[in-house]
């Protein structure tokens, strides 16, 4: 064990809370701007990484914020980027595709991260300044891991270090860019989108009640499962652009709707693995729609809420129990397991609807549930929306 003399002298308070201020920015800057472009992102599997990173980095960013109020500095806003830093945020803020957008972000942001983090592990105090430590190296495993596994071509690692910028106190919070709204999200080019969807799933399979459809045969479970995972990007995409278009929001909001992603990509890649392992099809093999997904992003935020999460999560949590139950009377479990953890994450996605509905509403959860029904009662049998919502 190094004796007090061979330790590292340490960063004072201030020093530290100045790298994690800048740590802060750029972490802000990812969640926000990844939230913006996954669903922008066709790829199958980058999409997947997306989802993971996000939840990922709104967590790290939650712990930073945290240590930043340990160390004395107001942890909502930490003072303004640096003029050198704010020019690789706008970099970042300004790409113009996802592609684009990940090249930076992944290339450069995440790795000036890496660099910075590891340079204030190497010269902290490891004992007057453990909590940092361990927050440290959990975080730069992370960032590692997201680097390699969408970045598959050498990087310089011999950059500078962002930590050690300065910090612009009592200055107005950086504006996040907004992208534009949605027209539709992308997929795989080897994907086919039509205006239908796939037209061999029934309406029945989304009705609750006794007429709901179970699928049993192997060719309808194909096309059922293959339905089910467009629809969980859908929804991952759903709350990701939630988060990325209302920045206003608290922060915790934005952690529950990065965990809420996580969970839908979760989902979708539950469903790829089957259709490949037990089903003998694959992603891509039948057609997938946009109408859905166009109608409950039509809605402001609190409409998706009611619509998304109040509605056709909870209605969900009944269909995945029913088919649970009819798959194991069959002897399908391994296709009936499939439902099982679905079913457990619904619930939490049921109460982000009723715990941020109810802010918009003042706190009011009574409020909220009335708009619930009021939104519900525009619905036809199956969860999509009749008419289109008035404009805001």
């Amino acid at each position: 064990m190094k004796s007090s003399s061979e330790r590292p002298l340490g960063y004072d308070v201030d020093a530290g809370a100045t790298r994690f201020s800048n740590y802060f920015h750029a972490l802000r800057e990812l969640v926000h701007l990844t939230n913006g472009w996954l669903a922008l992102e066709p790829s199958w599997p980058r999409k997947y990484a997306l989802g993971d990173h996000v939840h990922d980095d709104a967590r790290a960013l939650t712990k930073i914020k945290r240590r930043l109020y340990e160390l004395r500095t107001p942890s909502e806003y930490p003072g303004s980027p640096s003029p050198e830093l704010e020019q690789l945020l706008d970099r970042m803020a300004g790409a113009d595709s996802a592609e684009a957008y990940l090249d930076v972000a992944y290339r450069e942001a995440k790795v000036r991260l890496v660099v910075a983090m590891r340079t204030h592990i190497e010269n902290l105090d490891p004992v007057a300044d453990e909590p940092s430590l361990r927050l440290l190296t959990q975080v730069v495993q992370r960032q590692e891991r997201h680097i390699a596994e969408l970045v598959d071509a050498p990087f310089d690692w011999s950059s500078y270090d962002i930590g050690d910028y300065p910090v612009r106190l009592r200055r107005e919070p950086r504006k996040l860019r907004i992208l534009p709204p949605l027209v539709e999200p992308a997929r795989d080019d080897y994907v086919e989108v039509t205006e239908r969807g796939d037209p061999y799933l029934s309406r029945e399979l989304y009705v609750n009640g006794p007429e709901n459809h179970v699928p049993i045969d192997p060719e309808e479970q194909r096309h059922f499962f293959h339905g089910l995972m467009d629809a969980e990007l859908s929804a991952a995409e759903l709350m990701a652009r939630n988060s990325h278009e209302h920045p206003e929001m608290p922060w915790d909001f934005h952690v529950d709707m990065a965990r809420q992603t996580w969970d839908e990509v979760r989902h979708a890649k539950v469903h790829d693995l089957l259709m490949r392992d037990e089903l003998g099809c694959a992603w891509g093999d039948y057609p997938v729609g946009f109408s859905y997904f166009k109608s409950i992003y039509a809605h402001d935020l609190l409409g998706r809420l009611c619509l998304f999460n109040g509605t056709s999560e909870q209605r969900a949590m009944w269909r995945h129990s029913h088919r649970r139950k009819r798959l194991m009377e069959l002897g399908q479990e391994r296709i009936a397991l499939v439902f099982d953890y679905l079913l457990a994450d619904e619930v939490p996605h049921v109460h982000n609807g009723v715990r941020w509905g109810s802010y918009l509403l003042g706190g009011s959860e009574q409020a909220y549930r009335d708009k619930v029904r009021e939104l519900r009662a525009g619905l036809d049998d199956t969860g999509v929306p009749t008419e289109s919502p008035a404009p805001a």
